[in-house]
Formats: C-alpha cells, structure tokens, sequence
C-alpha cells in the first residue's frame, strides 16, 4: 500500500510540472497489444503464463517541456481493455480487465523519430472471469464468474520503451511495457487456507500505437 500510495504521489508530482511547459504537443490515438500474462505466487506454486491478442486501448498523450529547457517529459493517460490471466495444470483462468493507465512517458525525438520511456501506474477493474478444465472431462466452455474470495480491485506500476515514427500529423508507436500488480488476485487464504499465498498479477506487453497529433505549440 505504501508502494502506491508513493507512485501516485510521484505521478501527481510530474504532472503537476507538466503544467508549467512552454512546447506542447496533444496527441490522440488507438494502441493494440500482444499480451503475456501471469501471476507471481509467493509461496511458489507450479504454473505458466498465458497470451492474448485482446489488448486495446484509446490514449491521450501531452508532451512538453519544463521552464523551455528541457524538452523531454510526457503525460500519457487513456482507457485499456486487457485479457489477463494464467494456467496451473488443467485449470486457465482468464481475465477480463478494464484499467486507467497514469503514465510519464519521457522522449528524446531526433530526425522523424522518438525515443520512448514510460513510468507510471495504473488502476483497473476486473469486468469478468472465466475458469477453463483443459482435462477434456469439466465444461469445455468454461465456469464465468467471481466469487468473494476474488479481488476485482486491481492497482500497479507500469514501466517499459519504446520509439515512435513521427510523420506529422501521425505517428506509430512500437513498445514494450511491463504491468505488474500490487495488488492481490485473490484473498490469500484462497489458495490455501493453513499458509497465506500471495498472488500478484503481472503482463508483459508488446504493443503498436496509432497517435494522431491535434494541437502543438
């Protein structure tokens, strides 16, 4: 809780600076991804990873500078639509969460290029969960729903690069970002109800950005 309480500070604080830019660059777009998720469990329980294609998002994104000197800071915000999820044994558990992304996206631009490094948070909401039995004996189509021992709450830390082709009034953005949770999946006697197991969500994504620029000074 710490840990979140002091990236939001931090984020409020790098974008309360973005207020006194002088060079300002709007930009809008779309972004799709390619999704690697998975949870870290402490203690360690045997799993692996999950993909998806199903990574959306629609973004806003303020470049500026800070008293006119210095040329490189960035707000990025938006709403992202993620499948996230996990498999243990015959059991895939798949996610759907919608989230707000708060980022500081810092850039060093030369030529028709931008370099791209992101730093930032997020908070999501999980809208549904599916259970999958890969045995070939339990319901093919899978078991939905939540239960109470489930946290739909989601908050964590964003961090990862990328560049972007700049070719006015549009550019593309390629990234890598990694999300990882600090919050729980589960109530951690979920699991297991003698010893505590803490289960941290976590994706790495591999994304391509279309941003339309609407407004620069």
């Amino acid at each position: 809780m710490k840990k979140g309480i002091t990236l939001a500070l931090t984020i409020i604080l790098l974008f309360s600076l973005s207020l006194k830019g002088q060079n300002r660059e709007h930009l809008v777009g779309i972004r799709w991804g390619y999704n690697i998720s998975n949870v870290t469990f402490d203690p360690v329980k045997e799993h692996t990873a999950i993909k998806s294609t199903k990574n959306y998002s629609v973004l806003y994104t303020y470049y500026h500078d800070i008293w006119g000197a210095s040329p490189y800071f960035g707000f990025q915000t938006g709403l992202s639509f993620w499948q996230t999820g996990y498999k243990s044994g015959n059991i895939e558990e798949q996610t759907d969460l919608i989230s707000l992304p708060l980022v500081s996206q810092f850039h060093l631009d030369f030529w028709k290029l931008r370099v791209l490094l992101n730093l930032g948070g997020y908070g999501g909401y999980r809208l549904n969960k599916t259970v999958y039995d890969l045995s070939g004996t339990g319901d093919a189509a899978g078991v939905t729903g939540f239960d109470d021992l489930d946290n739909r709450i989601e908050f964590g830390i964003i961090a990862g690069g990328g560049f972007a082709v700049v070719l006015k009034p549009v550019e593309l953005q390629f990234e890598a970002n990694y999300n990882y949770s600090l919050s729980y999946l589960y109530n951690p006697r979920k699991l297991n109800e003698t010893v505590p197991q803490y289960t941290y969500p976590n994706q790495l994504i591999f994304s391509v950005s279309l941003m339309y620029h609407i407004k620069q000074r």
